[in-house]
């Protein structure tokens, strides 16, 4: 025979709940706030024994997928626990339809009495019809407040983006958050060496899998393993194996990613819904997007010159660790398909051209070839003829000169003394707009001739003004394509005396070379 409910002696466990995203930053709701007031609830009733505290410590309660409660739940099923109190139903859980489900069907299905101390709730004595209305209404309210604070604190990151706060748990490699503003990504000396190290490395012709090799021979530490050895708690879903070895998808990663540049895109996924944490992929066009947001690692010439090495064929050579000299940058000038490297044997020797894909594969161009060593030959003469003729080897030359000059010219030096005429003529507007009203008001100038004269003046003002705008735009644009000059500068002097070419110097000065039926090389260069 069992014993009458009041006699009954009930396994319980204390569930407690804390989520920094819904405000629970309150004394009265913290960790230790909860369980002292969960258990000094448990002591005063003798019939109450207690078979422990389970605990999530930073979870929404947005939903039930919590691993203290699920180790509940699994006691429950087990039979060790047939009594649950909580220390109100928010911290149970703020969705409305998953916190009825448990407290009106699945408990009393199991035979588990729910307690929530401060609403007063104790499933084992039904109050009858209003208690019955105002569990579901409390849920209800919990589930709003979920939803509004769901609400407020995505518009408040919203903001942040965009003004170029970086709003993300960890740094990425190559980064850490400023001491002082942890919204700020400053550079980490070391990683962002490593980072350096891999885009000089892809630029020399290495692969990605090479590099990712190179990198494991040195004992240098992925990115998770640097991260964890620097203290934080990091976890990614891209090294299930926990190994945290580099592999070639994780050098593919940092040799796309733009931060690298000093831009920060966020905002690339956002989830389902309040309720559902699956996060979905937004299109590029509704990124947060900032430019010059922290310090660069890579300049935005390197990065550019990599991207387009990776989205070209760098395959390598048979045996081979680095990319072939010219891969992916051999075009055929008669059809634009890419001509492919072929190794013929003869006599103990090995013969290596290039021959038009499309003829060879389809039959349907020409059949026309160019030996692979002629072309490295053909390419080293016009680069060091290009080189000459800059004039870019002496700065002193009047080539070089002349082309100082055309930086000034199209910098801001150009532009200053037209934005002081605009801003002068500005002022004037200004303060003959401001002399209407006193002279109006001495009679100098009647009504029709105020308002006459002060519809032209501003018509003039706002003119002015525009065109003000317009030049600051245009200076800054100046000094951009300046610095984009001045590095092109730097790598010619770098290669002013090349004898030898290297896949670096090919891709940094290369866009494409297209190869003619009649033999004829035409070298399209990455300058104007």
């Amino acid at each position: 025979m069992e014993p009458a409910e009041n006699d009954k002696r009930w396994h319980t466990c204390g569930y407690v709940r804390l989520s920094c995203e819904d405000g629970d930053g309150r004394e009265s709701n913290s960790v230790t706030g909860q369980k002292n007031l969960i258990r000094d609830y448990i002591s005063r009733r003798p019939e109450f024994i207690e078979c422990g505290m389970k605990v999530d410590d930073g979870f929404s309660g947005s939903d039930f997928e919590r691993p203290a409660f699920r180790e509940m739940m699994e006691e429950v099923k087990a039979g060790k626990i047939n009594c649950i109190v909580v220390k109100d139903l928010s911290r149970f859980g703020r969705n409305y339809l998953d916190a009825g489900e448990y407290i009106e069907r699945i408990f009393p299905f199991l035979g588990v009495r729910f307690i929530a101390v401060n609403d007063n709730y104790d499933s084992l004595n039904d109050r009858g019809e209003m208690e019955s209305f105002l569990i579901p209404f409390k849920n209800l309210i919990n589930d709003a407040y979920c939803r509004d604070i769901s609400v407020k604190i995505k518009s408040q990151l919203a903001v942040k983006r965009k003004r170029g706060d970086f709003v993300g748990a960890f740094a990425v490699y190559g980064y850490k958050k400023d001491s002082d503003n942890k919204n700020r990504l400053v550079r980490d000396d070391f990683a962002a060496g490593v980072v350096r190290d891999i885009f000089r490395l892809k630029l020399e012709g290495v692969s990605a899998g090479d590099i990712a090799d190179r990198l494991n021979e040195e004992g240098v530490l992925s990115p998770m393993a640097y991260k964890k050895a620097e203290g934080l708690r990091y976890a990614t879903p891209f090294s299930p194996d926990g190994e945290g070895l580099w592999t070639a998808s994780a050098v593919l990663r940092i040799l796309k990613n733009p931060v690298y540049t000093g831009v920060l895109a966020q905002g690339k996924t956002t989830a389902v819904s309040f309720r559902v944490k699956r996060r979905v992929e937004k299109p590029g066009a509704e990124w947060d997007v900032a430019k010059n947001a922290h310090e660069a690692v890579i300049s935005g010439e390197d990065f550019e010159v990599v991207q387009k090495l990776l989205a070209r064929d760098t395959r390598t050579s048979p045996g081979g660790k680095k990319t072939e000299l010219f891969s992916g940058m051999v075009f055929c000038g008669e059809c634009g398909g890419p001509m492919v490297r072929k190794t013929v044997p003869a006599k103990n020797r090995k013969y290596v051209y290039y021959v038009c894909g499309t003829h060879k594969n389809e039959k349907t161009c020409f059949s026309h070839s160019i030996p692979a060593g002629a072309l490295a030959d053909i390419v080293l003469f016009s680069l060091q003829g290009q080189i000459r003729m800059q004039g870019f080897r002496d700065k002193g030359s009047p080539a070089g000169l002349a082309v100082e000059a055309a930086w000034q010219k199209n910098g801001e030096n150009r532009l200053k003394a037209h934005l002081e005429r605009r801003q002068a003529e500005a002022e004037k507007c200004r303060l003959v707009l401001d002399s209407l009203s006193v002279n109006l008001a001495k009679g100098v100038i009647d009504r029709a001739e105020y308002e006459e004269l002060k519809k032209g003046f501003r018509i003039k003002l706002l003119a002015a003004e525009h065109k003000i705008s317009e030049i600051r735009e245009k200076m800054g644009r100046a000094a951009k394509e300046d610095k984009g000059v001045i590095r092109r500068w730097e790598q010619f002097e770098k290669y002013g005396n090349v004898t030898k070419l290297d896949r670096a110097m090919t891709a940094f000065m290369i866009d494409g070379i297209f190869i003619r039926r009649n033999k004829r090389v035409e070298i399209v260069y990455n300058w104007r």
